[in-house]
């Protein structure tokens, strides 16, 4: 494992939406402790991966995701001064569907590590992957999609309560002017018929992409995901299991406290479901094991990196720099040892989710206090190995809370930590690029 990137490889670009600063730093390091330099792309101006030590260049590109095509000439930029096409991490979902928005074949300008885009974008489709779901016998949960709200009052006195309610896509719910608790989640626990309706009312003046799922019982530690990378000529070169012991939000959120498990039977049943569909690519697939028949239900599958792909990295399955080795033709590394019961913790949104867990009595202060002070953890946040990121965190913490000192000024070019000057064609975008840190 390099602490420097490596001159030789080409640069990777991790993709940075607005509102998702877990993934993308997890990926910069996951990539950038194997030696490869990093350009990260984001629409916000300060995520906590522009100042890793693995970041050696750094580009704000506000709202691509709603307006790829400033995406677009971002990368071609990029391809000009490399003379190369670079590997392309999205990050989120937003990240994903910017770059299958492009109107021009992917491979024209980048290295593609994601999907092919029609099974991608047939996965993003919650509602489309329902029905090849059903098709195919794959072990998912009974999901309907009302498209107008007589639809979804019918619906309404039907259902076993509670049930999950998602958006049908990725983005669907992301309207200005909508409540932003409704706008950002990924999925809500719906109880009740009236909780139901009021929801389908604040989305139907956008159009009622809905999508209610039967609620698998268990609790959150029931939850498991399954990680795997399959290379452009079908193989599955690596997989890994995982177990959500604590998400945020609760019952229905990304895992804040996530565990590397072993179970080979799932990671079998998973590869064979990806290999059903044609997928290449990474992805992570969420499950959930039936409390009274402990059958694991499949949820959904994401055709991306997970936010906590830095676990994967650390117990062994380092997907993306597989991934990245695969587009950019070097040689299959043989397998490296795993390691199971390495945990991985988000600490403040973990810790917002222990008080929702503890106000509905599902963990108490013992329990809690035992998984985050145990040894090993890795975290989202402290690296050792790379700590500006964390430093830059509580700075902008203490920032907001006692005032902000005078704006600096950023450099549009200047020398990176590798003695490259940063110039050419990405200089002239309407981006900040400088050093990191």
């Amino acid at each position: 494992m390099s602490s420097r990137t490596d001159p030789l490889l080409l640069p990777a670009v991790v993709l940075s939406c607005q509102g998702a600063p877990e993934a993308d730093l997890n990926l910069v390091r996951a990539l950038g402790e194997q030696g490869v330099p990093v350009i990260v792309v984001a629409e916000e101006a300060q995520p906590p991966s522009r100042h890793s030590r693995y970041c050696v260049a750094f580009h704000h590109l506000p709202d691509f995701t709603r307006d790829p095509a400033r995406l677009l000439v971002l990368l071609r930029g990029l391809q000009a001064e490399h003379q190369a096409l670079l590997p392309v991490f999205p990050s989120a979902d937003p990240d994903l569907a910017a770059l299958l928005a492009l109107e021009l074949p992917l491979a024209t300008v980048c290295r593609s590590v994601t999907a092919l885009p029609d099974v991608a974008r047939l996965l993003m489709d919650k509602r489309a992957f329902g029905v090849v779901a059903e098709q195919l016998g794959l072990p998912v949960p009974r999901t309907f999609s009302p498209r107008t709200m007589e639809a979804a009052a019918a619906l309404s006195h039907t259902v076993d309560y509670p049930v999950i309610v998602k958006p049908t896509h990725p983005v669907a719910w992301k309207h200005p002017g909508l409540d932003p608790a409704v706008a950002r989640a990924k999925a809500l626990l719906v109880d009740d018929p009236a909780e139901l309706m009021r929801l389908c009312g604040l989305l139907a003046p956008h159009g009622l992409e809905v999508l209610v799922q039967e609620y698998i019982p268990g609790l959150d530690e029931e939850h498991y995901s399954v990680h795997v990378y399959v290379d452009p000529e079908g193989c599955a070169q690596a997989s890994y299991t995982a177990r959500k012991w604590r998400t945020f939000p609760i019952h229905a959120g990304s895992g804040c406290h996530v565990e590397s498990v072993h179970w080979p039977a799932l990671e079998s049943e998973a590869v064979e479901i990806l290999q059903t569909l044609g997928f290449r690519g990474i992805a992570n697939m969420n499950f959930k094991r039936h409390a009274r028949t402990g059958r694991a239900m499949l949820i959904e599958i994401n055709p991306r990196t997970s936010q906590t792909s830095i676990l994967a990295a650390r117990a062994g399955v380092n997907l993306a720099w597989l991934a990245y080795r695969a587009t950019c033709a070097l040689p299959r590394l043989p397998a490296a040892p795993r390691r199971f019961g390495l945990r991985y913790l988000n600490a403040g949104l973990d810790f917002h989710a222990f008080r929702a867990y503890r106000r509905v009595g599902e963990w108490g202060w013992g329990g809690y206090l035992s998984t985050v002070l145990r040894p090993g953890l890795v975290y989202q946040y402290a690296s050792l190995r790379d700590p500006k990121p964390l430093w830059h965190l509580v700075r902008s913490l203490l920032v907001r809370r006692f005032g902000a000192p005078a704006a600096a000024s950023v450099p549009r070019s200047g020398t990176m930590p590798d003695g490259s000057h940063q110039a050419g064609p990405v200089a002239d975008l309407p981006s900040i690029i400088d050093r990191p840190g």
